[in-house]
């Protein structure tokens, strides 16, 4: 590349109005999107809903199936390891349905 090329590349970046920028203004900058990150964290755009939802996909559950699992758990009883056989599907799994962690919109 030309010399002349780099410095005019380089001078367009010096003159954006983000390089321009305080370091106080910055700050706010990231206060702002941490708080923008932790507001929308583990939410997903309306778009793209329909697209995940259970029904246009290949699952092992669904809603009606994992409000069953919320039901019948009961600890020592009817518990983790049980229902993971069960649905075919992982203690780990079952776990993060019963904390609200996976499947947090079947509450119906």
């Amino acid at each position: 590349m030309d010399i002349k090329k780099i410095q005019d590349e380089i001078n367009k970046v010096q003159k954006s109005p983000f390089a321009q920028k305080t370091d106080k203004q910055l700050l706010a900058y990231e206060i702002l999107s941490e708080l923008h990150r932790q507001k929308y964290q583990g939410l997903q755009p309306l778009a793209l809903a329909k697209y995940n939802d259970s029904e246009n996909r290949k699952t092992k559950l669904n809603k009606q199936k994992v409000n069953e699992i919320r039901k019948k758990y009961n600890p020592y009883v009817y518990g983790k390891k049980r229902l993971s056989i069960e649905y075919g599907v992982s203690v780990t799994v079952i776990y993060k349905i019963l904390k609200g962690k996976m499947w947090k919109t079947s509450k119906d």
